[in-house]
């Protein structure tokens, strides 16, 4: 009787858990009424995505471009919010992220924009979170890109003179500024978020709203209510990953011989939950020139964690790792000066910041590979850590990878 009471349970459990799969996948595609979203590209080979408005035109123009490790879907919240202002919007995959088929570069970074610029023809408002500000800028003192107003998340950018009205957006835990440091500008205007940090300004309301009251300020234009849609893409996403992890928990037990098949079914699925929802917030989804170096991220956290086990080391001690080097980080960043023609503040901030990242990657992973290992075996939770970290670090790597890291030495 109580075999069979399991069984039950266990077919309610995965019943449950693929309907939060199934409802969250759904809730999270929501847009706001009357706004389009479509994948195109720009001067020829930049990957974006179009915010097309409802009503009929003609429509101001915004560019949006994303910070270092991110993508075009980083910035889907203010483009949303433009579009449903009346705002025809591109959000750019800048070169070595997302989709770019391009090599990473802070040179071509600016040089894709004021390229993308020429094609468009005009550009409103332009909006750049972190390096996509510094991007910006540069592409404005290039005389490449002359929009009406620029918008600068998460940095202090040099526009030169006499420059476009500047609007400065920052959270109160901003790692790469001090409140001083972002007051000093005297030709910006500052809002300054009183919750969130560098890497979430470009999901945080009060500044999407802000971005969208100055910029319909800009174009003569009443600012609408503040979108909703993305509270019913949260819901959906956590309603996704919720039953991504029921799913995982209700795995049986595989015979010895197959038992390593839970390290990589569990994280699959976590992936997978992640990708659907996460695809116009966190650009999730999977792209193929990015399966190399996935591939190579995952074999060396498999020897890490199975060199590891050798020593006797848990999974969680990565954790613990990471956590270290963030604090490090910090100590020596808030000692540092920073340089203004660096695109950070100074690199021992910007290391800071991904290893913080890394380690919210490195929970996950410590997770899925203690439920991997539940009924099966250390080998199988060393596999799914090393799957998920994986697949997350080669998705916000820039390309190549060599490039990347000589910008932070």
């Amino acid at each position: 009787m109580t075999g069979v009471m399991s069984v039950h349970t266990d077919w309610c459990m995965a019943v449950v858990s693929i309907a939060c799969f199934a409802a969250g996948a759904a809730l999270s595609h929501r847009s706001e009424p009357g706004v389009r979203v479509e994948a195109v590209t720009l001067a020829g080979d930049t990957p974006a995505l179009q915010f097309l408005p409802a009503n009929p035109g003609p429509h101001p123009v915004a560019l949006l471009a994303h910070g270092i490790t991110g993508s075009k879907e980083n910035l889907f919240r203010f483009g949303e919010a433009l579009a449903a202002a009346g705002f025809v919007c591109y959000a750019v995959d800048l070169p070595g992220h997302g989709a770019s088929p391009q090599p990473f570069s802070l040179r071509g970074n600016a040089l894709t924009l004021e390229a993308i610029a020429r094609a468009l023809g005009s550009v409103d408002v332009y909006l750049g979170h972190s390096m996509g500000s510094y991007a910006g800028a540069e592409a404005v003192r290039d005389g490449g890109l002359s929009p009406g107003l620029f918008i600068a998340v998460g940095a202090v950018p040099n526009l030169g003179a006499p420059g476009a009205p500047l609007l400065l957006l920052a959270g109160r835990f901003e790692e790469f500024f001090t409140p001083a440091e972002l007051k000093a500008p005297t030709n910006a205007r500052l809002v300054i978020s009183p919750w969130c940090d560098h890497a979430l300004e470009p999901f945080d309301p009060l500044l999407v709203n802000a971005a969208v009251e100055a910029a319909c300020a800009a174009v003569g234009r009443m600012p609408p209510a503040p979108p909703t849609c993305w509270r019913w893409r949260f819901a959906g996403m956590m309603l996704a990953v919720l039953g991504a992890f029921g799913l995982t928990l209700g795995l049986p037990g595989f015979p010895p011989r197959i038992a390593w098949l839970r390290g990589i079914l569990v994280p699959v699925i976590v992936i997978a939950a992640i990708a659907l929802t996460t695809g116009t917030g966190a650009g999730a989804a999977p792209h193929l020139r990015r399966l190399p170096v996935q591939l190579a991220a995952m074999m060396v956290v498999w020897l890490a964690v199975t060199g590891a086990a050798r020593l006797r080391f848990p999974r969680w001690s990565f954790v613990a790792l990471s956590v270290a080097v963030v604090i490090v980080c910090v100590l020596v960043g808030a000692s540092t000066p920073g340089a203004p023609e660096l695109y950070h503040r100074n690199r021992f901030m910007l290391v800071a910041l991904l290893m913080w990242i890394n380690t919210l990657i490195l929970s996950m992973g410590t997770v899925l590979g203690g439920i991997a290992a539940r009924h099966g075996s250390r080998r199988a939770g060393d596999i799914a850590m090393a799957i998920f970290v994986g697949y997350a670090l080669g998705q916000g790597i820039p390309l190549p990878v060599t490039s990347f890291l000589k910008t932070l030495l």
